[in-house]
Protein backbone atom coordinates (compact mmCIF):
# COMPACT_ATOMS: atom_id res chain seq x y z
CA UNK A 1 0.00 0.00 0.00
CA UNK A 2 0.84 3.27 -0.92
CA UNK A 3 0.69 5.95 1.86
CA UNK A 4 1.66 9.52 2.49
CA UNK A 5 4.78 10.06 4.59
CA UNK A 6 2.03 11.85 7.35
CA UNK A 7 0.70 8.60 8.33
CA UNK A 8 3.70 6.67 8.11
CA UNK A 9 5.79 5.50 11.05
CA UNK A 10 8.88 4.30 11.17
CA UNK A 11 9.46 1.57 13.91
CA UNK A 12 14.03 1.52 12.91
CA UNK A 13 13.49 -2.08 13.36
CA UNK A 14 12.95 -1.96 16.77
CA UNK A 15 9.81 -3.65 16.47
CA UNK A 16 9.03 -7.12 14.77
CA UNK A 17 6.04 -5.93 12.01
CA UNK A 18 3.96 -8.60 13.76
CA UNK A 19 4.17 -6.88 16.88
CA UNK A 20 3.77 -3.75 15.53
CA UNK A 21 0.67 -4.61 13.69
CA UNK A 22 -1.07 -5.09 17.38
CA UNK A 23 0.17 -1.12 18.20
CA UNK A 24 -3.02 -0.04 15.65
CA UNK A 25 -6.20 -0.33 16.94
CA UNK A 26 -5.45 -2.75 19.77
CA UNK A 27 -2.66 -0.57 21.63
CA UNK A 28 -3.94 2.89 20.59
CA UNK A 29 -7.46 2.00 21.81
CA UNK A 30 -6.69 0.45 25.05
CA UNK A 31 -3.61 1.95 26.37
CA UNK A 32 -4.67 5.59 25.05
CA UNK A 33 -8.26 5.32 27.00
CA UNK A 34 -6.12 4.52 30.26
CA UNK A 35 -3.45 7.62 29.34
CA UNK A 36 -5.50 10.20 26.77
CA UNK A 37 -9.38 9.38 27.94
CA UNK A 38 -9.41 8.75 31.40
CA UNK A 39 -5.85 10.70 31.93
CA UNK A 40 -5.84 7.94 35.18
CA UNK A 41 -3.38 9.16 37.51
CA UNK A 42 -1.07 6.63 39.98
CA UNK A 43 -2.59 4.74 42.97
CA UNK A 44 -6.31 4.74 42.05
CA UNK A 45 -8.27 1.58 41.49
CA UNK A 46 -9.16 0.20 37.75
CA UNK A 47 -12.04 -1.78 36.71
CA UNK A 48 -11.85 -3.24 33.14
CA UNK A 49 -14.64 -4.80 32.11
CA UNK A 50 -13.15 -7.05 29.41
CA UNK A 51 -10.30 -9.32 29.00
CA UNK A 52 -9.76 -9.59 25.55
CA UNK A 53 -7.24 -8.01 23.52
CA UNK A 54 -8.03 -4.47 23.76
CA UNK A 55 -8.76 -5.24 27.66
CA UNK A 56 -5.33 -6.20 27.95
CA UNK A 57 -4.01 -3.47 26.78
CA UNK A 58 -6.17 -1.48 29.02
CA UNK A 59 -4.99 -3.47 31.69
CA UNK A 60 -1.18 -2.87 30.66
CA UNK A 61 -1.95 1.25 30.50
CA UNK A 62 -3.20 1.16 33.80
CA UNK A 63 -0.27 -0.67 34.73
CA UNK A 64 1.52 1.80 33.81
CA UNK A 65 -0.08 4.95 35.23
CA UNK A 66 1.03 3.38 38.31
CA UNK A 67 -2.61 1.66 39.68
CA UNK A 68 -2.78 0.31 42.74
CA UNK A 69 -5.44 -1.97 42.31
CA UNK A 70 -6.56 -3.69 38.62
CA UNK A 71 -9.65 -5.66 38.75
CA UNK A 72 -10.39 -7.66 35.20
CA UNK A 73 -13.90 -9.39 34.57
CA UNK A 74 -14.20 -11.81 32.29
CA UNK A 75 -16.17 -15.18 31.45
CA UNK A 76 -13.27 -16.38 30.08
CA UNK A 77 -10.75 -18.52 32.22
CA UNK A 78 -7.95 -18.27 29.63
CA UNK A 79 -8.18 -14.26 29.32
CA UNK A 80 -8.07 -14.14 33.32
CA UNK A 81 -5.09 -15.81 33.50
CA UNK A 82 -3.69 -13.79 30.62
CA UNK A 83 -4.58 -10.33 32.17
CA UNK A 84 -2.75 -11.70 35.43
CA UNK A 85 0.22 -11.93 33.56
CA UNK A 86 0.01 -8.41 31.87
CA UNK A 87 -0.30 -6.69 35.57
CA UNK A 88 -4.15 -7.09 36.81
CA UNK A 89 -4.24 -7.44 40.52
CA UNK A 90 -7.58 -9.30 40.17
CA UNK A 91 -9.29 -11.39 37.81
CA UNK A 92 -12.88 -12.09 38.36
CA UNK A 93 -15.83 -13.87 36.99
CA UNK A 94 -18.64 -12.14 36.41
CA UNK A 95 -20.73 -13.84 38.69
CA UNK A 96 -18.18 -12.93 41.73
CA UNK A 97 -18.17 -9.42 40.57
CA UNK A 98 -19.80 -7.86 43.39
CA UNK A 99 -18.35 -9.10 46.00
CA UNK A 100 -14.39 -8.40 44.66
CA UNK A 101 -15.56 -5.63 44.63
CA UNK A 102 -17.11 -5.37 47.86
CA UNK A 103 -13.95 -6.62 49.20
CA UNK A 104 -10.85 -4.94 47.21
CA UNK A 105 -12.73 -1.44 46.59
CA UNK A 106 -16.23 -0.83 48.28
CA UNK A 107 -17.00 2.62 47.50
CA UNK A 108 -16.02 1.72 43.71
CA UNK A 109 -13.23 2.01 41.13
CA UNK A 110 -11.70 5.25 40.03
CA UNK A 111 -11.54 4.27 36.86
CA UNK A 112 -13.77 1.68 35.39
CA UNK A 113 -13.20 0.62 31.81
CA UNK A 114 -16.19 -0.78 29.05
CA UNK A 115 -13.93 -2.93 26.71
CA UNK A 116 -16.74 -5.23 25.61
CA UNK A 117 -19.28 -2.91 23.87
CA UNK A 118 -22.72 -4.02 25.40
CA UNK A 119 -24.80 -1.55 27.04
CA UNK A 120 -25.17 -4.06 29.98
CA UNK A 121 -21.25 -4.20 30.36
CA UNK A 122 -21.77 -0.28 29.99
CA UNK A 123 -23.51 0.21 32.54
CA UNK A 124 -21.79 -2.58 34.98
CA UNK A 125 -18.71 -0.39 34.69
CA UNK A 126 -20.61 3.02 35.57
CA UNK A 127 -22.88 0.90 38.56
CA UNK A 128 -19.04 0.33 39.87
CA UNK A 129 -17.18 3.32 39.27
CA UNK A 130 -16.82 5.38 43.03
CA UNK A 131 -18.83 8.37 43.39
CA UNK A 132 -16.77 11.08 40.92
CA UNK A 133 -14.96 8.76 39.13
CA UNK A 134 -14.72 8.04 35.18
CA UNK A 135 -15.94 5.72 33.19
CA UNK A 136 -15.02 4.61 29.90
CA UNK A 137 -16.86 3.36 27.18
CA UNK A 138 -14.14 1.52 25.10
CA UNK A 139 -15.69 -1.62 23.03
CA UNK A 140 -17.83 -0.45 20.36
CA UNK A 141 -21.37 -1.46 20.93
CA UNK A 142 -23.56 -3.02 17.78
CA UNK A 143 -25.30 -0.51 15.62
CA UNK A 144 -29.17 0.32 17.22
CA UNK A 145 -28.60 -0.40 20.82
CA UNK A 146 -29.07 1.72 23.74
CA UNK A 147 -28.12 2.84 27.20
CA UNK A 148 -30.54 2.91 29.74
CA UNK A 149 -28.98 4.73 32.72
CA UNK A 150 -29.61 6.20 36.08
CA UNK A 151 -29.44 10.15 36.30
CA UNK A 152 -28.75 9.19 40.27
CA UNK A 153 -25.11 8.09 38.68
CA UNK A 154 -24.20 11.68 37.41
CA UNK A 155 -26.72 14.11 39.89
CA UNK A 156 -26.15 12.57 43.20
CA UNK A 157 -23.10 10.79 42.48
CA UNK A 158 -21.25 13.28 40.21
CA UNK A 159 -19.72 10.49 37.74
CA UNK A 160 -18.45 10.86 34.48
CA UNK A 161 -19.21 8.81 31.62
CA UNK A 162 -17.24 9.10 28.31
CA UNK A 163 -16.50 7.23 24.96
CA UNK A 164 -13.27 6.85 23.27
CA UNK A 165 -12.32 6.15 19.59
CA UNK A 166 -8.52 4.67 19.26
CA UNK A 167 -7.40 6.03 22.44
CA UNK A 168 -9.09 10.05 22.46
CA UNK A 169 -6.01 11.05 20.69
CA UNK A 170 -3.87 12.06 17.20
CA UNK A 171 -1.86 8.53 16.46
CA UNK A 172 0.81 10.88 15.28
CA UNK A 173 0.83 12.24 19.01
CA UNK A 174 -0.09 8.41 20.64
CA UNK A 175 2.24 5.80 18.52
CA UNK A 176 5.79 7.39 19.18
CA UNK A 177 4.58 7.52 23.14
CA UNK A 178 3.43 3.89 22.96
CA UNK A 179 6.76 3.01 21.22
CA UNK A 180 8.70 4.39 23.75
CA UNK A 181 7.35 2.59 26.28
CA UNK A 182 7.94 -0.75 24.38
CA UNK A 183 11.52 0.34 24.14
CA UNK A 184 11.34 0.87 28.21
CA UNK A 185 9.85 -2.75 28.31
CA UNK A 186 6.70 -0.85 29.92
CA UNK A 187 4.44 -1.88 27.13
CA UNK A 188 4.50 -6.18 25.86
CA UNK A 189 3.31 -6.83 22.28
CA UNK A 190 4.85 -10.52 21.82
CA UNK A 191 3.07 -12.32 24.41
CA UNK A 192 -0.60 -10.77 22.99
CA UNK A 193 -0.20 -12.43 19.39
CA UNK A 194 -2.22 -15.43 19.21
CA UNK A 195 -2.53 -17.36 15.70
CA UNK A 196 -1.38 -16.36 12.70
CA UNK A 197 -3.30 -17.07 9.36
CA UNK A 198 -2.26 -16.23 6.09
CA UNK A 199 -4.53 -14.37 3.78
CA UNK A 200 -5.85 -17.42 2.00
CA UNK A 201 -7.08 -18.41 5.41
CA UNK A 202 -8.75 -15.50 6.72
CA UNK A 203 -12.32 -17.20 7.06
CA UNK A 204 -10.40 -19.59 9.52
CA UNK A 205 -8.92 -16.96 11.36
CA UNK A 206 -11.89 -14.84 11.27
CA UNK A 207 -13.83 -17.85 13.01
CA UNK A 208 -10.89 -18.04 15.19
CA UNK A 209 -11.27 -14.71 16.67
CA UNK A 210 -15.07 -15.65 17.63
CA UNK A 211 -14.28 -18.28 19.23
CA UNK A 212 -12.92 -16.03 22.17
CA UNK A 213 -9.23 -16.63 22.14
CA UNK A 214 -6.74 -15.23 24.65
CA UNK A 215 -4.35 -13.26 21.81
CA UNK A 216 -5.03 -11.81 19.06
CA UNK A 217 -5.47 -13.69 15.69
CA UNK A 218 -3.56 -11.91 12.79
CA UNK A 219 -3.51 -12.32 9.31
CA UNK A 220 -0.58 -11.89 7.18
CA UNK A 221 0.32 -12.17 3.59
Amino acid sequence: MVVSSQVALPTHGAVPLRDAALLGCAALTGVGAVLFAARAQPGGVVLVIGGGGVGQFVVQGARIVGAEAIVVVDPVEARRDQTLRFGATHAVHPDDLKEAMAAIAPEGADYGFDAVGFPETSATALRFTRSGGTTVMVGLPPTGLRLDLDPGEFLRREKFLTGTMYGSEDPAVALPILLEHVAAGRLELAPLLGEVFSLDAIDNAVQASLELPAGRVLVEP
